[in-house]
């Protein structure tokens, strides 16, 4: 089927193509550009569907694949394809743009095996990063996100619709993987210089708004240093200055972290009559006796400074 479009440019046809992809909840990737020579072609590409083999040689992948624990199959053949071109001469028209349409799939568009398949869409993904941005991690953001969706649909129709759709409910491992590029464009590299500047100033914040205090040693493993942070919290400030227990009973719960960097975490305990209470929290990049000393003494240094002006420091 040949039409043609109220379009005029390379990049309003680009909005089109986007436009047209979401209304008909179809992927068509590019297959073939065309060179542009001469000023009669000013744009010129061809699409095919995602199901089509045309876009797995455009990929370099001139290869069926599939994965073998898994029902789904994304190269089946299909042949539907759309081809664009604008040329110059008929820019004076109201509708430019040619599009020539083969528009015969070879699967059902709306099923949920199809649409499993598409791209996010852009503003999923910006809100993926909002939500990273306030401090999600991939899992939690993916829930609050996905909890919205149940919040938006009108039925249960339109919600099956929505959590059957890629572009607008992405699977986990898409979310993971753009946590981690988040991740580096603002922290850098684990043990990174650019990390430890951000922790800087969220400890900074956490001083500032009256929750508590912290302080940290950045780790560098030029100098021998370890990466120590120091946290007492409001709550654990007054039981050191109410509860006499704290100034002569103190035990540790000291274990592992399951996060990349395998930080180790130490609570610092009490005993009352009711029951254990929090005297601090120490992280540390290792168990070494030298890195705990060093935490110990700046965890009693930070606890110094907010009971410096109390009456009763235990």
């Amino acid at each position: 089927m040949d039409a043609f479009v109220n379009v005029d440019s390379k990049e309003a046809a680009s909005e089109w193509i986007a436009k047209f992809q979401c209304h008909s909840k179809t992927t068509m990737p590019q297959t073939r550009g065309y060179d542009i020579k001469g000023n009669r072609v000013l744009f010129r590409e061809k699409r095919h569907c995602l199901h089509s083999h045309e876009v797995k040689k455009k990929q370099g992948k001139n290869v069926i694949t599939k994965h073998l624990q898994s029902l789904r199959a994304r190269d089946i053949g299909c042949n539907a394809s759309i081809h664009l071109r604008l040329i110059r001469n008929r820019l004076s028209l109201t509708h430019p743009l040619e599009v020539n349409i083969s528009y015969t799939h070879n699967h059902i568009i709306n099923s949920a095996e199809s649409l499993s398949f598409r791209n996010v869409n852009e503003k999923v993904r910006e809100e993926l990063l909002s939500l990273f941005k306030d401090g999600h991690s991939p899992s939690s953001a993916l829930y609050v996100y996905q909890d919205n969706l149940h919040l938006k649909a009108n039925d249960e129709q339109e919600l099956i619709e929505f959590l059957a759709d890629r572009s607008v409910n992405p699977d986990y491992n898409y979310t993971a993987n753009l946590f981690r590029e988040y991740r580096k464009a603002v922290l850098g590299n684990r043990n990174g210089g650019l990390m430890f500047e951000r922790l800087a100033e969220v400890v900074k914040d956490y001083n500032d708004s009256g929750q508590g205090k912290a302080v940290f040693q950045a780790y560098n493993a030029l100098e021998g240093k370890a990466f120590i942070l120091c946290i007492v919290t409001s709550l654990m400030s007054r039981i050191h200055e109410k509860v006499p227990q704290a100034g002569e009973l103190c035990y540790v719960d000291a274990s592992a972290s399951f996060e990349p960097l395998n930080t180790s975490i130490t609570l610092l305990y009490t005993s009352c009559a009711v029951g254990a209470l929090p005297l601090g929290l120490l992280v540390t990049s290792d168990e070494l006796e030298i890195t705990l000393e060093k935490a110990v003494f700046n965890l009693l240094l930070l606890l110094l400074n907010i009971l410096t002006f109390t009456k009763n420091i235990n």
